[in-house]
Order: structure tokens, then C-alpha cells, then sequence
């Protein structure tokens, strides 16, 4: 074993050649709490007068802006709306999300529970979804047969034979 010199607070070295000394196997406490905890004191005042500095630098540049700005033209009639189609919660926007989506609902429950004309001039009309479901389970789906082409039919009977 190599020998064990420690240094202590009060610069005494310690240590003996056997390692079975209890001395000899402890280390002193190298760590200054008083020293650690002024770190931290510091350390937090620091910040904190950061926070203050850009705090009040802010207001500063909020209030030297304000003096800049030049006075509205006597022309200018309120705030510009910005052009069509607005967004949702945009400056001008006539309503919210939630009630655009609320009206939007009611035209279409509206439609699917009405009777109304499609295309009048074809007579076609529009009637209640509910009426709708019915009608399919009574008569069921009209089924048109699929279109052949004109030489189909001939050459389909050619090769059957």
C-alpha cells in the first residue's frame, strides 16, 4: 500500500504508513458551506438585478416609441380591416370559431330534414333524410344496368361458342 498523506483545514498532514489507522482513511471536509452559500446569495441578487435592469430598460423603450410615433393622419377613419376573406378571430371577423361552427350545424340539419328544390326546371327535388332511409328500404336502390359498348354483346357471344 502507498502511504496516506492527507491536508487539513488547519493545514496538518496526516497520515501514517499502515492502512489500518482509522486517521488515515478519513478525508477532511474540503467544501466551504459559508463560501457556497455567499455563492448563492450573490448569484441570486445578480439575477435579480438583471431582471430589474430589463424590466425598467423595457419600459423605457416602451415610452421612448410612444414619444417617436408619429400623430395619426387626419385621414386615417379607424383601424384598417384587412381584405376578404377575414380569418376567424381576426381583427373584423364577424364571429367565433365555436358559433360559426354552431351555424353551419343548423343549415345543414336545416337541408337534411326539409323538403326543398334541387333544380326546378328538372323537377328535382330534395326530401327529409329520415323520409330518405324509408323509401330505400321499401322499394330499394334503383339499379341501372351497366352500359355495353355496341360491338360488346357481339364479340361476348363470339367467344362463348
Amino acid at each position: 500500500m502507498s502511504d496516506a498523506v492527507i491536508h487539513n483545514d488547519r493545514n496538518e498532514v496526516t497520515g501514517h504508513h499502515g492502512a489500518n489507522v482509522p486517521e488515515a482513511l478519513h478525508e477532511p471536509n474540503a467544501v466551504s458551506i459559508p463560501g457556497v452559500v455567499k455563492f448563492f446569495v450573490w448569484l441570486s441578487a445578480a439575477i435579480v438585478v438583471a431582471a430589474l435592469s430589463m424590466w425598467g430598460l423595457l419600459h423605457y423603450f416602451d415610452a421612448r416609441k410612444a414619444q417617436e410615433e408619429p400623430p395619426p393622419s387626419p385621414l386615417a377613419t379607424g383601424p384598417r380591416l384587412p381584405p376578404e376573406p377575414r380569418l376567424q378571430g381576426a381583427p373584423g371577423s364577424a364571429s367565433s370559431p365555436s358559433e360559426d361552427i354552431r351555424r353551419f350545424r343548423e343549415r345543414e340539419d336545416q337541408m337534411l330534414d326539409s323538403y326543398g328544390w334541387i333544380d326546378r326546371q328538372n323537377g328535382v327535388i330534395r326530401i327529409p333524410i329520415e323520409q330518405a332511409k324509408r323509401l330505400i328500404l321499401q322499394k330499394g336502390l334503383m339499379v341501372t344496368p351497366p352500359k355495353t359498348p355496341q360491338g360488346g354483346a357481339a364479340q361476348g357471344e363470339e367467344k362463348k361458342r
